[in-house]
């Protein structure tokens, strides 16, 4: 027993080396082909075995992400010296202009114009100097990107076809175990043939994968150290920059504090004249309006009006009528109203009949009295008599014709008291025409 070697494991590999013929290496080629496939196609595979790999799927997942955000801070850094280069450029121009208008104002706002001018100039001048630091900082991710990240891709890349060889080997020895009887030593052979090439596969892919876990973290912490070096440089710069900048347009803030503002009212008073005429031309559009529907409207109020006349006057020749044409007396307010109006009507022909006769008694009935026309004895008189008439429409027109006669018959004794007041005038300048007829208190109120 104890002349015994442990060399079992070694006499076994000796004894079955792997077996290099044709047809083991087709088969080999079949069942990596086969989980090649069940990998592409997504197929589930033996949980086991993918447990058995979670590790190298954390440190994979790690490797892609830094792999993805390095090209995505590569093209960032490129986009933003452009960006810089163009603010620069509109910043430089800007100043240009400003330095050139207060060059051409005498005032102490040109003078502000100027420093103002000088100053963006300064600033544009010193932001670029950020782009030093940023092409470094661009060319170190370069580098990094095309030398340790590729280097790690190689491995990775490695790792994956060892890995697809491993467990296409275990797929071949499950398949050679099912045919496997221990008893009657059936496939033994064989079976130890499969079990010596998974484990050289296994092998392999265990160096491999220690090399990528490796790998992946030295290429995590490599990027922190190139990040942070690289970036507290253009930080220092940044802060250079803007140290500079900021006592620059504080130096000028204070050189002109106190001075008084502009107060820009130049657009209000610009405005307002147009506004004025706007307010001109609506309000003449609202007045063409309202004299076009005042047109349009007349018409029909001369309409209605005539047709309110006439109401009013039939319905006057109605009441005066009523009597006559056999009518119910009017009751309650009517009746009130017609006395009212019969009232003011005697009260006018009562002063009317009072001063016609002063003035017969004075100086005579100066009117003309016309002959009454005679009628043939045998003519009828053309006048009808006042009872001859007892239609509504022949009482209506002798109604009218009455109220048109009582119209004028004062007008011509107004127009006839008028010459008689002119011819006395002519006698008697002296004398007061107006006073005729007169009592005395009538006649200082005249004279007042």
């Amino acid at each position: 027993m104890s002349g015994h070697k442990c060399s079992y494991p070694w006499d076994l590999h000796n004894r079955y080396p792997q077996d290099k013929s044709v047809v083991n290496k087709m088969q080999q080629k079949y069942w990596e082909t086969k989980q090649a496939f069940i990998k592409a196609t997504g197929k589930k595979e033996d949980e086991h075995v993918v447990a058995s790999d979670a590790d190298l799927d954390a440190k994979l997942e790690l490797f892609h992400s830094i792999q993805r955000t390095c090209l995505d801070l590569s093209k960032a850094i490129v986009l933003y010296q452009k960006r810089i280069c163009f603010l620069s450029q509109e910043e430089n121009e800007l100043g240009k202009f400003l330095r050139s208008q207060g060059f051409q104002d005498k005032t102490r706002a040109g003078k502000m114009m100027q420093a103002t001018g000088k100053a963006l100039c300064f600033s544009s001048q010193q932001r670029l100097a950020l782009r030093n630091p940023l092409c470094r900082f661009h060319q170190e991710v370069e580098t990094f990107r095309h030398r340790a990240i590729s280097d790690t891709w190689l491995t990775v890349n490695r790792m994956e076809q060892c890995r697809t060889e491993y467990r296409g080997a275990l797929l071949w020895m499950k398949d050679v175990s099912q045919e496997l009887d221990p008893d009657l030593c059936k496939q033994m052979e064989k079976f130890r043939k499969v079990q010596t090439q998974v484990r050289l596969a296994k092998k392999s892919f265990d160096k491999l994968k220690m090399d990528v876990c490796q790998k992946v973290d030295l290429l995590g912490a490599s990027r922190c150290n190139l990040l942070s070096h690289m970036l507290a440089t253009y930080q220092t710069t940044l802060l250079h920059f803007w140290e500079k900048t900021s006592h620059t347009m504080a130096a000028i803030h204070e050189s002109f504090r106190g001075y008084q503002p502009y107060e820009f009212t130049t657009l209000k008073s610009l405005q307002d004249p147009m506004r004025k005429l706007v307010e001109k031309e609506e309000k003449k559009r609202i007045a063409q309006q309202e004299s076009a529907e005042a047109v349009a409207e007349e018409p029909s109020q001369l309409i209605s009006l005539e047709d309110e006349n006439q109401h009013k006057e039939s319905s006057s020749f109605k009441t005066c009528l009523g009597p006559m044409a056999g009518t119910p007396e009017p009751e309650g307010a009517d009746k009130d109203d017609l006395l009212l109006l019969s009232e003011i009507f005697n009260a006018s022909s009562l002063e009317e009949g009072e001063f016609s006769k002063e003035w017969a008694a004075v100086f005579g009935d100066g009117r003309l009295k016309e002959p009454m026309p005679t009628a043939a004895p045998g003519e009828l008189d053309p006048r009808p008599q006042a009872g001859s008439g007892f239609l509504p429409s022949q009482l209506l027109d002798q109604n009218i014709k009455d109220l048109q006669a009582s119209l004028e018959e004062p007008a011509k004794a107004s127009s006839d008291l008028t010459a008689w007041f002119s011819l006395f005038a002519d006698l008697d300048p002296l004398s007061n025409p107006d006073a005729i007829g007169k009592t005395d208190k009538e006649h200082e109120l005249l004279n007042a």
